[in-house]
């Protein structure tokens, strides 16, 4: 029996994922390189896994048809999904949230527990980190968290950095060269893990969307329809799910297939109407 979407008489198609460098690119090669072994065995397409340098750039890639494929923050997808020609929602990442899956995550501002800082406005004059301008996490949530205090960064903090990656907002943290950072709740969870509760916890924000799969104008509708009920059956305890949780050390779940209308309410938080 051939693999589903695949005819005798059809040339399977080749498809590129793509994953941005949240942290070690490497790790998010061997996090992910998996499941698109997976998607090839279970569609009989060629699929190879890349990891771009940034978020600008898997955003450029989908746009130019270089990637088919994505996984992209929530915020990239919300903003910029509508500027990529064809784009597709396919998917939801997910995590384990105690004992049950949960599409949902949160952005954390940090300093160090031993710091004289103890809520944000103690962070005055001080630098801080985030990870990337195109970060939900680590860089669009928060500026949300710092409006609602009437909080201005380029104003109030002494210098801003964008670290790129949310382990590198840890490690400036550790280092004293800032005095807070902004970073997901899952970096948090596995720095503590290593480093102890070493860390303060000044603001949280509302549940957070996780990351989007997203297909581009390459990649047919009825392939899209295909990939999703792929993802949808990956069972929590697969090999590709098990690689992001060994790799990036997060509490993978595998995927949900919520329908694009899922991203509405962070939508609405930035802005950003749900027909633009």
């Amino acid at each position: 029996m051939p693999p589903l979407g695949r005819g005798e008489a059809e040339v399977p198609p080749a498809y590129t994922l793509a994953a941005y460098p949240t942290n070690d690119p490497k790790k998010v090669y061997d996090a992910l390189k998996p499941l698109a072994d997976y998607i090839s065995a279970e569609t009989g397409w060629t699929v190879r896994m890349v990891v771009t340098r940034n978020y600008e750039e898997i955003i450029h890639r989908l746009t130019d048809g270089t990637v088919d494929i994505a996984m992209l923050s929530a915020a990239s997808y919300v903003r910029f999904g509508p500027s990529i020609p064809g784009l597709s929602y396919v998917a939801t990442y997910m995590e384990m949230e105690g004992t049950a899956p949960s599409p949902f995550y949160h952005s954390v501002i940090l300093c160090l527990a031993d710091s004289s800082v103890t809520d944000i406005s103690g962070l005055k004059g001080k630098n801080f980190a985030f990870t990337d301008r195109y970060s939900t996490s680590g860089y669009i949530v928060p500026l949300l968290l710092f409006r609602d205090r009437g909080i201005v960064p380029d104003s109030f903090f002494g210098k801003t950095f964008f670290v790129g990656k949310h382990d590198a907002v840890i490690e400036a943290l550790k280092a004293r060269s800032v005095e807070g950072g902004a970073v997901s709740s899952g970096t948090l969870a596995n720095a503590e893990a290593v480093e102890g509760n070493i860390f303060r916890v000044l603001a949280s924000s509302e549940p957070i969307p996780l990351d989007a799969i997203a297909a581009g104008k390459r990649v047919p509708q009825e392939h899209v329809k295909l990939l999703q009920e792929v993802l949808r059956c990956l069972p929590p305890d697969s090999a590709p799910v098990e690689a992001v949780r060994v790799h990036l050390k997060w509490p993978a779940a595998g995927f949900a297939v919520l329908g694009d209308s899922f991203y509405d309410p962070l939508r609405r938080a930035l802005g950003i109407s749900s027909g633009d």
